[in-house]
């Protein structure tokens, strides 16, 4: 019997993240997939093989600092309740790399895990297009802008994920799915319901991202692939298609003005401001004068948000403790937890992730940590389980596996 079920579990444990990449974008708690895939592990892996796999990938050595100077921050807290709860949400880096770094999964497993993510991106799209145009014929309520439309993600989660669905369909599709039938017209669908859910979605960074790391990417595909011609004429179009749309719906170019308005402006900014942007620059400036005195060790984990509440106490920042707010920056949230040696080994997950990219030529593996880098500046997106889950997961996934070394061979079958 025990043989069956491990047998079972061999064939199929790609099942485990192939749920986690589907369900990420619908924001569910992970925790039973994810303990369930362990508890598979230890009843059937060889563990000692296992825990040898994963301490040979220098990666894993990263991600466990990661976790254990958050683990041991706990007993330095003087606010134990949110020690343990840095502690909680940071347990997947813990688990996930071993896990991931352990796998050895066939190429037709992986392509299913990621483009299990890309349809789950595709189902939460017309859920949410479905929602808005019902909403807007029935009740008479516009719910085609912002939070209001990615109603159940965070709009600045949902651009991300959105986002990297789109660039791994403009890297892998026409490689990894060549025998499907009107494939460009398939391509060009999902393509077009990504971008309009972005930019209904109205995520000011998430626009910025689109609008620069998905053209740069189409660019650097078409000149690969001789369409210098082509590149031009999609230049012209996307110039025209912006234009227009700024004409029909300028809401989502208003909250980028808003913010080109506030960041260029020689005033001082408003101590009460609750306008994103603005209560934005008035938290970094704080956050650094507390990092500049807790440089080496930090606060604690536990005590970074009431070091940064007192400080908005202290300072008059009335928008900001009103909302009770954490530093909206990813690299100052951990530098004021942890010190510098927390701050170090974000920064070789993100940047450092970047440069063995490009040295390896691992271009999703480049695009996907550009992506977490740019929105980790503007959103303390460890903090949340829609950021740390998508992040470990992908990033690992992504460390272990070069998904650009995949042909046709291994077909999926897509109606």
């Amino acid at each position: 019997m025990l043989a069956k079920l491990k047998q079972l579990y061999i064939s199929s444990s790609f099942i485990f993240p192939l749920l986690i990449s589907f369900l990420l974008p619908f924001g569910i708690n992970y925790g039973i997939i994810i303990s369930l895939w362990l508890i598979c592990f230890f009843v059937f892996e060889d563990l000692k093989l296992g825990f040898r796999k994963m301490l040979t990938n220098n990666w894993s050595y990263v991600f466990i600092s990661f976790f254990v100077i958050h683990a041991v921050g706990y007993f330095f807290s003087i606010n134990k309740a949110e020690a343990l709860s840095c502690i909680e949400i940071k347990l997947p880096f813990l688990f996930l790399p071993f896990l991931i770094f352990t796998s050895n999964f066939n190429e037709l497993q992986l392509k299913k895990i990621t483009i299990s993510f890309v349809s789950g991106c595709l189902i939460l799209a017309f859920a949410c297009l479905f929602r808005a145009t019902y909403l807007y014929f029935i009740t008479n309520t516009n719910a085609f802008f912002y939070s209001e439309f990615t109603y159940f993600l965070h709009p600045s989660y949902f651009a991300m994920y959105f986002i990297f669905a789109q660039l791994i369909v403009m890297l892998y599709y026409k490689t990894w799915l060549s025998h499907l039938k009107y494939l460009n017209l398939k391509i060009g669908f999902i393509s077009l319901v990504f971008l309009v859910c972005i930019f209904l979605a109205s995520s000011k960074m998430g626009v910025i991202a689109a609008f620069t790391i998905l053209p740069v990417t189409l660019f650097v595909l078409l000149i690969n692939r001789g369409y210098k011609k082509l590149m031009i004429i999609i230049l012209i179009g996307l110039i025209a298609i912006t234009g227009l749309v700024y004409k029909l719906v300028p809401s989502p170019f208003q909250r980028l003005q808003t913010a080109i308005t506030v960041t260029t402006s020689t005033e001082s900014i408003d101590l009460s401001a609750t306008e994103s942007t603005a209560v934005r620059i008035l938290i970094w400036k704080q956050a650094v004068d507390i990092i500049k005195q807790n440089f080496v060790l930090g606060k604690s984990p536990g005590d970074a948000n009431d070091a940064l509440y007192q400080a908005y106490q202290k300072n008059g920042l009335t928008g900001a403790i009103k909302k009770k707010l954490n530093a909206h920056n990813q690299f100052l949230q951990t530098f004021i937890g942890t010190g510098i040696v927390g701050f170090i080994l974000l920064f070789l997950m993100t940047v450092g992730a970047i440069i063995v990219g490009l040295y390896k030529r691992n271009y999703a593996l480049v695009v996907f940590s550009f992506l977490i880098t740019i929105n980790f500046l503007v959103e303390s997106m460890l903090q949340a389980q829609a950021g740390f889950i998508f992040f470990v997961f992908f990033l690992c996934f992504l460390l272990q596996y070069d998904l650009g070394k995949f042909t046709n061979q291994n077909k999926i079958q897509l109606k």
